[in-house]
C-alpha cells in the first residue's frame, strides 16, 4: 500500500522546512531541494516514508451491505479525481532510491 501523502506532508516540513499546509511547496521541495541533499539523508527519509505505509494496528470491521439493498453499479458512481500530487512522488521516490544505491 502507498504511502499516505500525510507522511509526505511531515516530511517535508521536517526536513525541508516547508508549510505542510503549502501543498505546492512541498512538491517543489521533493522535486528540487530533495535530490540534492546528502544520500544518507535521502535514503533516511525513503526509510521514513516506507514506515508510513498506510498500515494500521486496527483491525477494521468486515463491511456489511443489507441484503435486500441493491448494489450501485460503477456506472453509477462519480468520477473521482486523479490524485496528481501522489502520482509523480511514486516515480520521484524510485529515481532517488537509484541514486542512494549508486554512491
Amino acid at each position: 500500500m502507498p504511502s499516505p501523502t500525510r507522511a509526505f506532508l511531515d516530511v517535508a516540513a521536517r526536513y525541508g522546512e516547508v508549510d505542510p499546509f503549502d501543498v505546492e511547496a512541498v512538491q517543489r521541495w521533493f522535486s528540487e531541494t530533495l535530490p540534492t541533499l546528502p544520500p544518507d539523508t535521502i535514503e533516511e527519509i525513503l526509510e521514513e516514508l516506507l514506515r508510513h505505509d498506510g498500515a494500521s494496528d486496527r483491525q477494521l470491521p468486515a463491511p456489511v451491505y443489507p441484503k435486500d439493498a441493491p448494489l450501485p453499479s460503477l456506472s453509477s458512481s462519480p468520477p473521482a479525481p486523479f490524485p496528481w500530487l501522489a502520482s509523480t512522488w511514486r516515480e520521484m521516490l524510485v529515481r532517488l532510491a537509484g541514486r542512494t544505491k549508486g554512491s
